[in-house]
């Protein structure tokens, strides 16, 4: 009897260390996945290089790496682990640069140009800006605003600067961008049979253990 409790004992340790192992090797992966699907979706979008909102800039870039590296992947659930993939809604997009992130995730419907402080008021006058900027963590004079690409804001523009002064802002029109997806799909298709391995090698080491 001592001897099959020490079994399971040595079991439980040994499956514990693999699962262990297993869901950090996952979590890489999935951190690996979200990266490759934020680089292949975002690194040719932005043509022009004048844009104060390209998704490629380190700035940009590392804030996200940075948050992805910081997201819980683990949930404990009294003696149970949930593996937990990021996406939409548990990704914390609350640091300002990320906010630029989220938004080009979720897709813009219409034209949008991108408007400083200073060239707004060049062409509207002293007049309070309704919106938020679209990055509060730049210097103000690097401030920039998304606004509707309407006729009122072309032809201020033609007025102040002449046709295609503005830059465009990159993500116009386009639909949202689902860079969690393919990290999803791993997890469906693939944490399951990584599990199993290590399950498999917990057993056998339990019989060179014991």
């Amino acid at each position: 009897m001592k001897a099959v409790k020490k079994a399971v004992k040595t079991l439980q340790q040994i499956l514990d260390e693999e699962l262990e192992k297993t869901l950090e090797l996952a979590s890489e992966r999935v951190k690996s996945i979200i990266m490759d699907a934020y680089d292949s979706r975002t690194s040719m979008a932005v043509i022009d290089r004048r844009s104060k909102t390209n998704p490629q800039d380190p700035k940009y870039r590392d804030k996200f790496m940075e948050a992805l590296n910081s997201f819980e992947f683990f949930q404990k659930q009294d003696s149970k682990v949930a593996f937990v993939i990021p996406d939409m809604e548990n990704f914390d997009f609350s640091n300002s640069k990320l906010m630029v992130i989220q938004q080009i995730m979720e897709g813009t419907a219409g034209i949008y140009v991108e408007v400083s402080a200073e060239d707004f008021e060049k062409m509207f006058g002293k007049r309070s800006i309704s919106k938020e900027p679209f990055d509060t963590s730049v210097p103000k004079r690097d401030l920039i605003y998304l606004m509707r690409y309407n006729n009122i804001v072309r032809t201020a523009e033609r007025r102040v600067f002449g046709q295609g002064y503005l830059v465009r802002y990159p993500f116009s029109n386009t639909p949202p961008m689902r860079i969690f997806d393919d990290a999803e799909k791993f997890a469906n298709e693939e944490l399951d049979k990584m599990l199993k391995e290590a399950i498999n090698t917990s057993i056998i080491k339990l019989r060179k253990a014991v």
